[in-house]
């Protein structure tokens, strides 16, 4: 099975302690737990799901999706896990309007006319984990966010499920599974990397 990964920091595996990259980020755990698959890794930290920052305008999701699903076809699944920059206070971003991003995902990923040459893949989205309720506090990791991120992180996942069950597109919640650190508010730790590839995992064995 080929998966494709698209995500932001937390699908990269950025390390909340020294800006690093995790050897043992998610994707990079599930394919040890699916050694006969291959886990194409597509995190970019800072991408967003439809909104355009214009000092950095690449980060906008949406721009190279078409792109990375060409450049990497034939794909058996697209997992897609993104929403947490869009609650950068520069975006204001509510939840509603990002599951609205989510759907314009689906419709690309879900569009025939995009595979002619191959297949159609399964899609699952994954709302991802949600804020931590001091991040307004480490100001010396990040000044982006707010309370009015932290209320719209809590919402997203209810937002993006009901998109999705319209869809009928698989969904899960990262927030059942992982949390931020408290390091930063915003990113997971090792372990709990660990937790969501075992997460995913076992939602992709419920597959078959």
């Amino acid at each position: 099975m080929r998966i494709l990964c698209i995500g932001d920091s937390n699908t990269w595996g950025y390390n909340p302690v020294n800006g690093r990259r995790f050897e043992k980020r998610w994707p990079k755990i599930l394919g040890e737990m699916m050694p006969d698959s291959e886990i194409i890794e597509e995190g970019l930290c800072g991408r967003t799901v439809i909104s355009r920052d214009d000092e950095q305008p690449e980060r906008c999701g949406i721009d190279s999706l078409r792109m990375l699903l060409m450049s990497h076809a034939p794909v058996d699944l697209v997992i897609v896990m993104l929403g947490t920059n869009e609650f950068k206070s520069v975006f204001h971003a509510n939840a509603r309007y990002i599951a609205k991003g989510i759907r314009a995902y689906i419709r690309t990923i879900k569009n025939p006319f995009l595979w002619e040459k191959t297949y159609i893949p399964r899609l699952l989205v994954i709302s991802p984990i949600l804020l931590r309720d001091n991040i307004q506090e480490r100001e010396e990791f990040y000044t982006g966010f707010d309370a009015y991120s932290l209320i719209q992180s809590q919402k997203l996942a209810e937002e993006t499920a009901r998109i999705c069950e319209s869809y009928q597109v698989d969904f899960m919640d990262a927030a059942d599974y992982a949390q931020a650190s408290e390091t930063d508010g915003i990113h997971m730790d090792e372990e709990n990397h660990r937790k969501l590839a075992q997460a995913v995992y076992e939602k992709i064995k419920s597959f078959h």
